[in-house]
């Protein structure tokens, strides 16, 4: 509920200016929500976030509103939620100003070096003032994370460190500069710095007087605090995540046979926290049920979600109810179209509203260029997906994206997306499960994974489809996995096998064309998986930011035959 104070006046004119697009009553309820969340922000920043996602609700295609749930997500320590939303109000607004916070939650979400690849990334050098600021700060704090403290000192030494400035600014890069100085044992500077940012804080923002105190008065006692609990060996995989999203082709079958060990993988999770999650729109939940159970998985049409389901539902958003709309696809596409409501259609003639496109093996030049006619005519264009592949048993044959490309050369214009790695189909699966933490499962760095970081998921490539080793050594920051893995069984492995981010037992060396995978030592080998070494390359390799063309003769060899062994059959060794 909405106290009776709180008025649509309230919010600031250039964001009531934003929502011009929507209907008026909307409006009017989108802008006290958004007042809720300026007035919660400090004092509740749960029921904040409610109130901003009850905004969004309303009103999830402007930008501003994104932009304030994700910000009442992150003060709310919601990381994931706040990922994916800061990523949806930069897609929608443009610009860099929102990446000091993107990375901030990649440290929130235990991912400091997802925070630095953001903020070294080129996107980054666009910033200035204050976000640049922010920027530095987040650096560094992922320097500390990974224990880098002299790096950290660094890096705040690019920014203005004259004393004698106050203000929220000054006060929080001396701070942060102090504690990267205390963190590299430089005690005497750190003091200092705790001093400099004491005096700046005129709005009492820090704990840095006591600071002061703490390190230079041997009398100081601390107020006791509570015990910090040791840290639990590394659990499962799957344990860490509330549902799992498995994509279909090249993850778990290949055309019509399984992949290997993905059918015991499989039926090794909860039924109800599985959802099958696959771009292909050729055919409906009940016909991929049918095809899972055929080659051996106990699957239900419930569990599945399409992109033509994702596809139906952006166009239906977008068009009123019963608008005739022109179907590139199977008959299992046009059900999908007719149960949201709207006409499908196969001819431009009848002056559709929008076009709807997905793969089938039937599309052919009539039905692009009835496509292109109706585009050409107005209508809105959304694709289910832009895989430009589709893998089976026999290779990589013509996906949707490449029939979409064909349109687009004709028609110069650009379609909607529904499927990975745009957010409407994972944002329906998640749904769908419920789940607060996720885990997408697939095969390629384009779709699956830079997907699942669109939407702020954790991910896990498996090296059985479209994307091999070398792709993900040279993958761009948000195409880059939370894990790897040769296959599904990674899914019942300890989370140690196949975390990128994580301490490996694995020293890798050398650079440019030739690395080398060094093992532990002989008396603990036997207790460490060879697959571990796989995350440790990948590690390794975006540290030393190794380019496309050093990793297409990349040569990586190990003087554990195991992990040799592995490396040849994956084409590295």
């Amino acid at each position: 509920m909405l106290p009776d104070d709180v008025a649509a006046g309230d919010l600031d004119p250039s964001v009531r200016r934003d929502l011009r697009t929507l209907d008026k009553a909307n409006a009017e309820a989108v802008a006290r929500h958004l007042v809720m969340v300026g007035r919660l922000a400090d004092e509740d920043p749960a029921l904040a976030l409610r109130h901003a996602r009850a905004a969004r609700e309303r009103a999830s295609r402007i930008g501003v509103v994104r932009e304030t749930v994700g910000v009442a997500a992150y003060h709310a320590g919601e990381w994931q939620e706040a990922l994916g939303e800061l990523r949806a109000a930069r897609r929608i607004l443009g610009g860099a100003t929102l990446l000091p916070l993107i990375a901030d939650c990649e440290r929130g979400l235990g991912r400091p070096d997802r925070a630095l690849a953001i903020a070294r990334g080129d996107d980054a050098r666009d910033l200035s003032g204050e976000e640049r600021l922010e920027m530095l700060i987040v650096e560094a704090g992922a320097r500390l994370d990974l224990g880098e403290a002299d790096k950290a000192v660094v890096t705040l030494q690019r920014a203005d460190l004259a004393p004698g400035q106050v203000g929220p600014e000054a006060t929080r890069l001396y701070y942060a500069y102090a504690e990267a100085l205390l963190a590299a044992g430089r005690d005497d500077d750190a003091v200092t710095w705790f001093m400099n940012a004491a005096a700046a804080d005129v709005d009492d923002l820090t704990d840095a007087e006591l600071r002061v105190v703490e390190l230079t008065d041997p009398d100081f006692t601390p107020a006791p605090s509570e015990p910090v609990p040791a840290p639990s060996e590394p659990g499962i995989l799957v344990d860490d995540y509330d549902a799992v999203l498995l994509d279909l082709d090249g993850t778990v079958f290949a055309g019509h046979a399984p992949l290997p060990g993905a059918i015991e993988a499989v039926a090794a999770l909860p039924a109800d926290r599985i959802r099958y999650v696959t771009n292909n729109a050729s055919r409906r939940p009940a016909e991929v049920a049918v095809h899972l159970r055929e080659i051996g998985f106990d699957a239900t049409p419930q569990q599945v979600v399409t992109s033509a389901q994702a596809g139906a539902r952006l166009v239906a958003e977008q068009v009123p109810a019963g608008s005739t709309v022109l179907v590139v696809g199977t008959d299992g596409l046009a059900a999908e179209v007719a149960e949201v409501g709207l006409v499908p259609t196969r001819t431009a003639d009848d002056k559709p509203r929008a076009v709807v496109q997905g793969h089938s093996p039937h599309t052919d030049w009539a039905s692009l260029s009835e496509a292109a006619l109706a585009i050409a005519a107005g209508a809105l264009w959304v694709a289910t997906n832009v895989d430009p592949t589709l893998p089976n048993e026999r290779g990589f044959l013509i996906g949707n994206g490449s029939m979409v490309a064909a349109v687009a050369s004709a028609t110069k214009a650009t379609p909607q997306v529904a499927g990975k790695p745009a957010r409407p189909l994972l944002r329906d699966a998640i749904a769908d499960v419920a789940s607060d933490k996720p885990l997408v499962v697939g095969d390629r760095l384009d779709t699956d994974i830079e997907g699942a970081n669109a939407v702020g998921a954790d991910s896990l490539l498996v090296l059985t489809g479209v994307s091999t080793l070398r792709d993900v050594l040279v993958a761009a920051p948000e195409q880059r996995p939370t894990h790897i893995a040769v296959g599904l069984g990674a899914l019942g492995a300890p989370v140690s096998i196949s975390v990128i981010a994580g301490r490996h037992p694995w020293t890798v060396t050398g650079d440019g064309t030739a690395l080398q995978i060094v093992g532990p030592a002989d008396d603990a080998a036997d207790d460490v998986a060879p697959e571990s070494a796989l995350p440790a390359l990948v590690a390794a390799a975006w540290e030393r930011g190794i380019s496309a063309d050093q990793a297409a003769q990349l040569a990586v060899t190990s003087d554990n035959s195991a992990v040799a062994g592995l490396l040849r059959s994956l084409g590295i060794g």
